[in-house]
This record gives C-alpha cells, sequence and structure tokens, in this order.
C-alpha cells in the first residue's frame, strides 16, 4: 500500500515538473525541432502514435501484440536475435518494435521490420503520448531491451496490468552510481517490471543492491552473443573491392563506432603506421555519421587522403582513408577487415560492443575506456582475442605487428570467435522468462475480471 502511495505521489510531482519544464522551454523547443531535420522527422510520431497497417489490425484482431522497444541502434542490434525468436514462435504480425531515436527508427527500420508487423517510434513520455501508443499497440506484454525507463510509460503498463519485463540489461559504473543517487525514485519504477533478465551476475548484484527483489532479477547473459555471425558472399565481396578499387592483396582495417576526439588519435596512429612502411586502408565509422564531413577534415589535416564514401561513391577512385556517412554497413566492413578498432574506448564513452568483428573472427583493438562493455571486452582480452591500446603509439605499433603478422592475426581472430561461440543460447533463456511473464500475466488480468 506504502509503495503504490509512494508511486501515484511520485507520478503527480513528475508530470507538475514536466508541463512546467514544456510552457518554459517552448520557445526554444519549437524552433530546435522545427530546423533539426530529424527532430521534425520524428516529432508527430512520438506524439501521436501511428496507426497500425489494416492487414496487420486484421492478421491480429484475435490477440494482443507483444511490444518490443529499444532506445538506440546499439540496443536494435542487440534485440534482432530476440525478435527473430519471437517472431518463429508467434508470428511477425503479433510484435511491434519501436525506437526511441531517429537513427535507431532507420536501423530498425532496415533490420528488425522483416520480423514484426509494425516498427514505429516510440512516444514521447507524456500521459498523452502513453496513452495514445497504448491504445493504437494494444499489446498483450512489453519488453524493453537494456535501458529506456520511462515513469509515465511503465506506469501507464502498471494500471492496466501489462507485464512488461526488462531484458539485456547491464548497470553500468555510471548508471548504477547515479541509481544509488536516487534509489528512492528508482525502486519504484523497477519494480514495475515483471522479470529484469541481467547479462551478468555483476548486474545482478547492482540491481540486488538498489532494492530489486531476488526472485524479480535472473542472470541470461547477453543476448548480443546470439546474433547472426558477420559474414560477406563472394559476390558481396567483389562488389565491394569493385567499388573501392580494393586490389586482392590490400590490407583492410576497419575502426567502427568512433567518437569525437577519437579520430584525432586514429589520424596519428595511422601517419606512424604509413611512415614504417605499410600503407592499409583504413574504414572509419563514425557513431554519428552526421560528423562524417568533419572526420574527413581531421585526417587531412593529418596529412591523409580522405574521402566519405558517398563522395567515391558518386566518383570513383582510390582513398586511403574512407569516412563511412550512413549507418547499417559497419558489419559487411568488419567482414571485410583484417584488423578491427571498436572505437568510443580511446574517449570515456565507455566502448562499444566488440562481438561484430568477434563474430567474423577478426583480431580486434580497443582502447581502455570500455565501461560499458567490460565483461565482454575483459572476457576477450583474457582469451587472447582482443587488444587493449592507450594511445596513438601503441595503436600504431599493434596494427602494424597484426598487418606484418598474418599467422597470429589469424590465431587473434580465432580466439575472439571462440568467445563469441561459447556464449550463445542467451535469447533462449530469456524467451523462457518472457513467456512465463506471458503466462503471469493472463493470470493477472483473469484475477482482475472475476
Amino acid at each position: 500500500m506504502m509503495e503504490q502511495l509512494v508511486m501515484a505521489v511520485m507520478m503527480i510531482v513528475y508530470n507538475v515538473v514536466m508541463v512546467l519544464a514544456i510552457c518554459l522551454l517552448w520557445p526554444i523547443w519549437v524552433p530546435l525541432v522545427w530546423f533539426r531535420k530529424k527532430h521534425r522527422h520524428s516529432f508527430l510520431n512520438r506524439m501521436f502514435m501511428e496507426g497500425l497497417p489494416e492487414k496487420d489490425v486484421v492478421a491480429a484482431s484475435d490477440r494482443r501484440r507483444i511490444w518490443i522497444h529499444a532506445l538506440s541502434v546499439g540496443e536494435v542490434l542487440s534485440a534482432e536475435p530476440l525478435v527473430e525468436a519471437l517472431a518463429q514462435k508467434h508470428g511477425a504480425h503479433s510484435l511491434v518494435f519501436t525506437a526511441s531515436t531517429q537513427t535507431g527508427f532507420e536501423m530498425a527500420t532496415r533490420l528488425i521490420a522483416p520480423n514484426v508487423g509494425a516498427v514505429r517510434h516510440f512516444p514521447y513520455d507524456t500521459l498523452f503520448s502513453v496513452n495514445r501508443a497504448l491504445n493504437v499497440l494494444h499489446p498483450r506484454q512489453v519488453v524493453v531491451v537494456e535501458t529506456d525507463i520511462w515513469p509515465n510509460f511503465l506506469y501507464g503498463l502498471k494500471k492496466r496490468r501489462i507485464p512488461v519485463h526488462l531484458v539485456n540489461a547491464r548497470l553500468s559504473d555510471r548508471s548504477f552510481s547515479g541509481y544509488k543517487r536516487v534509489g528512492f525514485l528508482m525502486a519504484p519504477l523497477l519494480s514495475v517490471f515483471g522479470r529484469i533478465c541481467v547479462q551478468t551476475e555483476s548486474d545482478r548484484q547492482r540491481f540486488r543492491a538498489l532494492g530489486i527483489p531476488d526472485e524479480q532479477v535472473v542472470t541470461v547473459g547477453n543476448i548480443k552473443f546470439d546474433q547472426a555471425p558477420v559474414s560477406m558472399s563472394t559476390e558481396e565481396r567483389n562488389q565491394f573491392s569493385e567499388t573501392f578499387n580494393l586490389s586482392a592483396d590490400t590490407t583492410l582495417w576497419v575502426a567502427g563506432s568512433t567518437h569525437e576526439g577519437e579520430e584525432d588519435i586514429l589520424a596519428d596512429a595511422y601517419r606512424k603506421i604509413c611512415a614504417s612502411g605499410i600503407h592499409p586502408v583504413l574504414i572509419v565509422a563514425p557513431r554519428d555519421p552526421v560528423r562524417a564531413a568533419a572526420v574527413c577534415n581531421i585526417f587531412n589535416r593529418f596529412g591523409c587522403d580522405a574521402k566519405t564514401l558517398h563522395q567515391i561513391e558518386r566518383q570513383p577512385a582510390a582513398s586511403s582513408v574512407v569516412v563511412i556517412d550512413r549507418i547499417g554497413i559497419l558489419r559487411q566492413w568488419y567482414a571485410l577487415a583484417d584488423v578491427a578498432f571498436v572505437g568510443g574506448s580511446l574517449v570515456k564513452a565507455g566502448g562499444h560492443n566488440p562481438l561484430e568483428p568477434a563474430s567474423a573472427a577478426k583480431p580486434i583493438l580497443f582502447g581502455p575506456y570500455t565501461e560499458d562493455f567490460r565483461w565482454i571486452c575483459q572476457t576477450l582480452e583474457d582469451a587472447g582475442g582482443a587488444i587493449r591500446v592507450h594511445d596513438a603509439d601503441q595503436l600504431a605499433e599493434k596494427v602494424i605487428h597484426l598487418i606484418e603478422n598474418k599467422e597470429n592475426r589469424r590465431c587473434v581472430g580465432r580466439f575472439a570467435y571462440g568467445v563469441f561461440a561459447e556464449n550463445r543460447g542467451a535469447v533462449a533463456r530469456t524467451l523462457a522468462v518472457i513467456e512465463e511473464g506471458a503466462t503471469e500475466g493472463i493470470h493477472d488480468r483473469v484475477k482482475k475480471n472475476s
């Protein structure tokens, strides 16, 4: 009873503060939405949930849907194997998928759409938008992947007695520290989740420290390991090689998901590698593709010939550095790579997922800042499938060594793939928890209606 009272008071305060913030900030917010294309495109869709396709409404008329939600690109990629498993079990027409960011939505449209009835933008966390979304999607169950916890959304599910689970959950050092500071707020919100499926035992202990009951938290592993291994057909390889003038003996170094400040270090390392007499083609994929032109300028300042992917496609020509200016193709480049660097790790950005190059059996390099993927990175490093570097000098040294030693390069790649292969199975365990939650949700609704 006390917990319900605390939750109700918290929601009143939250919504009062939200209304005041909207009233105060609308002169800034409206121009920001209007003049920024990605915000303008998604604003109406997040405010007013778009209806479902007519064929989907008819096909699913006899049962409510499972709503899967992911925040952005990384979470969408994580969700892919789980969505495939749910589609095989329940049928694609029974699923609807949402993403919060525009890049996440675009990735989901490309990657997730074949396995769901519809892909939509996640609603703003206002009472109107949340209720509109729940009325349109009419879910029987909700699955949130990794993160994105919103009070009105969770409270709306709780009031309607719709089971919701948090899957592939993790708590980084930053998140855990922040949640602890506002534990009196987070505990009631997290308690709405029927089950919290965590990646590691360390994550489980952290959720327990926030006051979540033991039976609510289940360690299932990381569903990222269940993604399809990265691969390319011979035809695709030949097409890529032709487009980018890559000869059979070209050495390819791929740096994925890089951040501002990191490209300067990469450019310095690349200059040192070329000074040693080795001249690999470097593919750089900024985490934010909008930065592609700025990243090109960084490499050009270091004396490197850099072009964006769009420039090369428009006017094919050889380039020592190619900067990717769109999302969705990094996996293909990892499949072609001789050496892979995973970004967000030479600057304090928490690192990014190294499993894509690991699944392609590529030797992996990353920097010291990998707290968001601590267990995966440490496991890869301990197994000999990844090498940690701290600056441009170390990065250049390790890349040179891997390029010059083909057998060592293959050995490190095999160790990386071994870690990827040995840790699969989290999707099946997560699916079992979700199905159990669906049964409990049906029982709850029966009790409510009886």
